[in-house]
């Protein structure tokens, strides 16, 4: 069986989860066999941060990665929709060279090349919505780019044989939204790479105190974008609330533009106990997860949660929001403690709570690390995958297109 893989992200072009998530299972998959044969994987996608335009990743996986203009930010969907032309140009390349048995896009980046392909072949295609633009708002599309991207993400639920979610939540989002019918998704969880645990030695977990907290002091970590969604503003408000009680915290905050929220820091008149770290490696994320209290995400959006797998995965304490797919990830007193989203006061009780008792703490910490083991591996995700693949292979051999 040979896939055509569609994904704006791969690497070296990683901005977010969507781009993690290819970056993983497309490698995975090319491992596999199916009936004796192994999958063949051609991944196409944007040349956006270099490397190499056709490179062999593995055996059974290549990546095609087409130069495309830069995107116009004052224009993002309609400058998008215009690069997509480079893809299919390519694709159609590709299917003279190739039979593709199925088309596997992700999210509506590559949505008009998805389904141009799907019709020019006649092959069918299967969508991953990674999360939805009104998801991202709250419900409400704020600018015509929102409404063409809400169009084109109903437009992709139609047109896929089959939609692949990553939580429950996100099937009940789709469907409320698109009314793609519950018994055309399948939900398939996100994974964690388990080669990424980091075992730091005792001396650099002492010079990252040292660093960090070079008085003893306890730590809270937030990773993430500046963006209202994920709910920086929401804990940084939470601060003077828990160094009323705890005099001795600070927290740490990696991610990119993280330093747009120094002005509510200041206001707040707690700008002196938060570290704005901007951008940092995701090795450097993981050592500073070996010496934080809690990793807390406080987000008001989260289609599945995957950066609290990672924290739970290094052995991190969590605190998150209970919403969307982060509420089930982390479940309440088993694998974390949940807050209200868009509530200063819940995440002041839960540091609270973590700080009194750490022997209950200690038992949800190892109960994550061991959940997040078992469950989340990438070998379990793309064999579902691939069973989804298979399914619709066969379901499309049935039937005249």
């Amino acid at each position: 069986m040979r896939i055509l893989m569609l994904s704006w992200e791969f690497p070296p072009y990683v901005v977010g989860g969507m781009g993690k998530h290819v970056a993983e299972l497309a490698p995975m998959l090319s491992t596999l066999t199916l009936d004796g044969e192994p999958l063949q994987i051609d991944v196409l996608t944007t040349r956006a941060d270099g490397g190499a335009a056709i490179e062999q990743i593995t055996p059974h996986l290549t990546a095609h990665r087409v130069n495309v203009p830069p995107i116009d930010a004052h224009d993002l969907y309609n400058s998008v929709i215009a690069n997509n032309a480079s893809l299919i140009e390519y694709g159609i390349k590709l299917g003279e060279q190739h039979h593709y048995d199925l088309i596997h896009m992700h999210d509506w980046l590559v949505g008009e090349a998805g389904i141009t392909l799907k019709h020019q072949w006649k092959t069918p295609l299967v969508a991953t919505i990674h999360a939805t633009e009104r998801g991202r708002h709250q419900g409400y599309l704020p600018s015509d780019t929102s409404y063409h991207i809400d169009q084109m993400e109903g437009r992709i639920g139609y047109e896929a044989w089959r939609v692949i979610i990553c939580s429950e939540y996100m099937r009940g989002e789709v469907h409320y939204f698109f009314n793609v019918p519950y018994d055309k998704m399948d939900v398939i969880a996100n994974g964690f790479d388990m080669k990424a645990i980091v075992h730091p030695s005792p001396a650099e977990i002492e010079a990252l105190r040292q660093q960090y907290a070079p008085r003893g002091e306890k730590l809270l970590f937030f990773v993430g974008r500046a963006t209202h969604e994920k709910g920086m503003q929401v804990l940084i408000a939470a601060l003077p609330g828990i160094l009323a009680t705890y005099k001795d915290v600070r927290l740490v905050v990696a991610g990119k533009n993280g330093n747009k929220m120094w002005p509510l820091a200041h206001d707040l008149k707690v700008d002196q106990v938060v570290d704005f770290l901007g951008f940092i490696s995701d090795a450097q994320r993981d050592l500073i997860y070996h010496i934080a209290d809690a990793a807390v995400f406080p987000s008001l959006y989260e289609p599945f949660g995957i950066v609290a797998l990672e924290a739970m995965a290094q052995e991190c304490n969590v605190i998150a929001s209970n919403v969307g797919g982060l509420g089930e990830v982390v479940i309440h007193e088993q694998n974390g403690l949940n807050v209200y989203p868009n509530d200063p006061q819940s995440i002041v009780w839960a540091v609270n709570r973590l700080f009194t008792d750490p022997a209950a703490a200690a038992q949800r910490r190892e109960f994550a690390r061991t959940q997040t083991l078992a469950l989340y591996q990438w070998d379990k995700i793309a064999t579902q995958t691939m069973h989804v693949y298979q399914n619709v292979v066969q379901a499309r051999a049935q039937v005249p297109w």
